[in-house]
């Protein structure tokens, strides 16, 4: 079973992803993003559905108007290589302002917690076998990044002895 980091803490995952075993029972569901757009648009409770982002998902629009009452929203990694989750995170982040839950799901690896955390991800769905104590020591991996970032994970830029 995955392990969910979130708040720098393990924690109990209340989200599965619409269609698995697990699915049937499940309150609270993960829906690819045309099916959470009909699901609130037939009434189900906005508080117990939410969007998984899959890697082919490149128009971001439709979601828009749904941001604010989203509480999580999901991106799926189908591979450790796979960089469009990234992009996703940091358009939702900056140039959209999505204030709540951003999750990396799917082959998230201890070593990539610390970047995923730099571009606006907030919780880790990890794969079996990683440590988790492990990814969460990923997040103070260094402790000056030249680069602006994304989320409240990471540390303040810093450069040159400034902070800001």
């Amino acid at each position: 079973m995955p392990q969910l980091i979130k708040n720098r803490a393990l924690c109990n995952n209340e989200w599965v992803v619409a269609g698995s075993e697990a699915a049937g029972s499940a309150t609270r569901l993960l829906l690819p993003l045309a099916d959470y757009i009909a699901a609130i648009a037939a009434g189900e409770p906005a508080d117990s559905r939410a969007v998984l982002l899959k890697p082919e998902v490149h128009d971001l629009t439709p979601l828009l108007p749904h941001l604010q009452h989203l509480p999580l929203i999901a991106v799926q990694f189908g591979t450790t290589g796979e960089g469009r989750g990234y992009t996703q995170a940091r358009l939702l982040r900056e140039r959209h302002g999505y204030k709540g839950e951003l999750r990396a799901i799917g082959a998230v690896r201890t070593d990539q917690v610390y970047f995923l955390a730099r571009c606006g991800f907030d919780a880790f769905d990890l794969v079996d076998g990683d440590d988790a104590a492990v990814a969460i020591s990923q997040l103070d991996r260094f402790s000056v990044a030249y680069q602006t970032s994304a989320g409240n994970l990471t540390h303040t830029r810093m450069r040159y002895g400034h902070q800001g």
